[in-house]
């Protein structure tokens, strides 16, 4: 900017005005305080109606583009450098134009509220501002460092009271003052408090003398009516956007742990695969006793990362309503052992065991053994991981009344009453879950609930904190069992 202004003080005003127009071209840069393409345009014309009065109606069309840009918003400006843009570009456009006072108050209202919302910490409110002495009704919603504001005038909050021909509409704040239309001082108006209509303004409704009483009573109806459901359409508005926020920001959350968890799911057998592959190859091993107890940890792990694969891509099949189950007849305590049988090689060196119990009459059902194998995997592993502090786990099966029932009890710090349905949807996990740091991907017990309705039972769980939890799978007998 300072150096145009030297080229032009030199004499060399192609040059200054060559600098101006790179000035122009630059957007999200300010100089001296105002935005640098703004700066660039008016001075380019300021230059070009000096030096070559014969382009007027070139310069002219741009100041105008000009006022445009300005009326529109294109810039962050100061109440003081707006106007001196404005009044600037219209002396050069020719108009002589004074500033929209009606812009300037809205703006001016806008501020107003925004520092309104350091003082006001409720999440809802209303008020009248009076910037320029013209009154704008603010309401918003949300608290300080995220909230909604409304700024309107109040005949176009009212517009269609004000609308009528045959009512003289006045609205009046507490201390008087007439914000809106004209109050009838001669005749008797119909008046409606703050605390009936629910914004910060008295109202009074004056009908036109050709009236008769019925029309009046009318009107008085019709304009409760209107201000009541207006009033009513922005309080659901304002709850239902609340409560899509809410789910939104709940979807994003549980979205995130589910893939945190997946992630450390997949992290640990992966880590071990890995470590134990590049000892193998590098011929690091001590002994063939080693290798061989490598070759079965890495059998043991790569089984365990084929099951995290498998589960989920049955998890996403059973929501897409793409998972075939495949009946047969079983028999519950066969496959309660088969399933404990799988985690023999992950409870063994410690001190861990888990524990079978049933009744020695068969307890025969007809389900997909795949399906129910998974369904039980689940239960028995969630046992496992959040019980770490207590050696036993139960698995337990039997016959009640026309369902077989197979219970997995631990002794874990069990699951608050609040959150016993919640845990059965998809990606939701328990406070027990997080207090723990117990990792996962939150569709375990979404599958077992998805498998146990597809084969006509239910899942029940029994807990209390601190005592552990008990989860139980009904599923209906085959004739002979019950």
């Amino acid at each position: 900017m300072r150096y145009s202004r030297v080229l032009r003080n030199a004499g060399r005003s192609q040059d200054s005005r060559a600098a101006y127009v790179r000035l122009a071209s630059i957007t999200g840069v300010r100089v001296a305080g105002a935005p640098a393409d703004l700066v660039g345009r008016h001075a380019e014309c300021e230059l070009e109606a000096a030096d070559t009065p014969r382009q007027a109606a070139e310069i002219q069309t741009r100041m105008a583009a000009l006022l445009g840009d300005l009326l529109a918003g294109r810039w962050q400006l100061s109440r003081a450098q707006f106007e001196f843009y404005w009044r600037e570009a219209s002396r050069l456009a020719g108009l002589r134009e004074s500033p929209p006072a009606d812009s300037i108050a809205l703006s001016d209202a806008a501020a107003m509220a925004w520092e309104q919302r350091k003082l006001e910490s409720g999440s809802r409110g209303q008020s009248t501002v009076w910037p320029d002495g013209k009154p704008f009704f603010v309401i918003w919603r949300g608290g300080a460092e995220r909230r909604a504001v409304l700024v309107t005038r109040p005949e176009s909050y009212l517009k269609q009271i004000f609308a009528a021909k045959d009512v003289l509409p006045a609205v009046v704040d507490s201390q008087g003052r007439i914000l809106a239309g004209h109050k009838d001082g001669h005749n008797r108006a119909a008046v409606r408090t703050p605390d009936e209509t629910g914004l910060p303004w008295t109202l009074y409704v004056t009908g036109v003398q050709s009236l008769t009483k019925a029309g009046i009573i009318a009107r008085q109806r019709y304009l409760l009516l209107g201000t009541t459901v207006m009033v009513l359409f922005l309080i659901s508005g304002t709850y239902f956007i609340g409560r899509a926020i809410r789910r939104e920001m709940e979807v994003s959350r549980m979205q995130s742990d589910f893939v945190s968890g997946v992630s450390h799911e997949f992290r640990s057998p992966l880590t071990s695969i890995r470590q134990l592959s590049e000892i193998l190859a590098l011929g690091r091993v001590p002994s063939e006793e080693r290798r061989q107890v490598y070759y079965e940890t890495l059998v043991r792990e790569t089984a365990r990362l084929q099951r995290l694969v498998e589960g989920l891509l049955n998890f996403g099949r059973m929501e897409a309503g793409a998972r075939q189950y495949r009946f047969e007849e079983l028999e519950a305590g066969a496959l309660v052992r088969q399933v404990v049988g799988e985690f023999e090689s992950q409870v063994a060196g410690s001190a861990r065991h888990i524990e079978t119990s049933g009744t020695a009459a068969p307890c025969r059902i007809e389900a997909d053994p795949e399906a129910i194998s998974v369904a039980l995997r689940n239960l028995v592993d969630n046992a496992l991981k959040y019980s770490p502090n207590f050696p036993t786990v139960w698995v337990e099966w039997g016959v009640e009344g026309h369902h077989v029932a197979i219970r997995v009890r631990d002794r874990g710090p069990g699951i608050a009453v609040g959150e016993r349905k919640a845990i059965f949807r998809k990606f939701v996990r328990g406070t027990a879950a997080a207090g723990g740091s117990v990792k996962g991907s939150g569709v375990g017990l979404a599958m077992v609930r998805h498998i146990v309705d597809a084969h006509g039972g239910d899942i029940t769980v029994e807990s209390g904190p601190g005592t552990g939890s008990t989860f139980t799978m009904l599923l209906p007998c085959n004739g002979a069992s019950a």
